[in-house]
């Protein structure tokens, strides 16, 4: 809460000219595509970048920096903060069907998903999750943080695909998965019609070396894993991918598992 109340704050006073969700949604692109860009070598993520921050002075960008620094010290506890920032101050859309799942029941499911972890995940070099609609992460921090409370270091055993139709949800996830250590590609798009525009990897994505793990991964299976009646998993025919130096990756076509926890 103290963390919370802190955020808003910040936010309400950055520039009482804009609109709360105008300040948010500037406050989320910045913070991406910063990140973003220490892993990425792309003209368009900075583009990106430099087409919001012109609209704000030294002094306001300070405290987009104060308040990038709460989010840090917030999710030294392990939770939906920026699922909490954008429900507390009604920035969802009934139209869409933003309805965030509170944190405690995430937590619920992902313990419900989990009892029997150790048998299923013993035998596993790679442990594989799927949000077709990732909100701001949530449900993905609650599975992270079980793992975690059941011994097994997420950061190398889990690797996670989110999707999420609306761009200030892409960024929130990213956002709190790349601040949690949580190696995820995230996308932009829907995943009913399979219509994406854009990808980004987590900085551990790259720090622990997912790009080789996932091919032996993928190799051991022969590319394709059929989970019972649901659609067939593959790595993703995520074109280009080969070069993660290209910065935000336009995505023309994948194929891509539907069920919230494949285990």
């Amino acid at each position: 809460m103290k963390y919370l109340k802190q955020f808003n704050k910040l936010l309400i006073d950055v520039d009482y000219s804009k609109s709360t969700v105008q300040k948010f949604s500037d406050f989320l692109t910045l913070t991406t595509y910063s990140m973003a860009n220490a892993f990425y070598r792309s003209d368009k993520i900075e583009e990106k970048y430099l087409n919001v921050a012109k609209n704000y002075n030294k002094a306001q960008h300070d405290k987009f920096s104060e308040m990038f620094i709460t989010v840090i010290d917030a999710l030294e506890t392990m939770q939906d903060f920026l699922g909490s920032v954008f429900s507390t101050n009604d920035m969802g859309s009934s139209y869409k069907g933003q309805f965030f799942t509170p944190y405690h029941v995430s937590k619920m499911m992902a313990e419900i998903s989990t009892t029997d972890l150790e048998d299923k995940i013993k035998n596993k070099k790679v442990l594989t999750l799927s949000e077709p609609c990732s909100g701001s992460g949530g449900m993905i921090i609650a599975f992270a943080q079980t793992m975690r409370e059941k011994g097994y270091n997420y950061q190398n055993k889990l690797f996670v695909e989110a999707i999420d139709i609306d761009d200030m949800c892409f960024k929130m996830t990213y956002i709190q998965l790349a601040l949690l250590g949580i190696p995820a590609r995230v996308i932009k798009g829907n995943t009913l019609s399979m219509d994406f525009q854009e990808v980004l990897y987590t900085p551990m994505f790259f720090i622990n070396g997912w790009d080789s793990r996932l091919d032996e991964f993928l190799a051991e299976k022969k590319g394709t894993e059929e989970i019972g009646e649901e659609t067939t998993i593959v790595k993703g025919e995520i074109e280009p991918v080969t070069n993660h130096t290209e910065g935000v990756i336009t995505i023309d076509r994948a194929k891509i598992q539907l069920s919230l926890f494949e285990l």
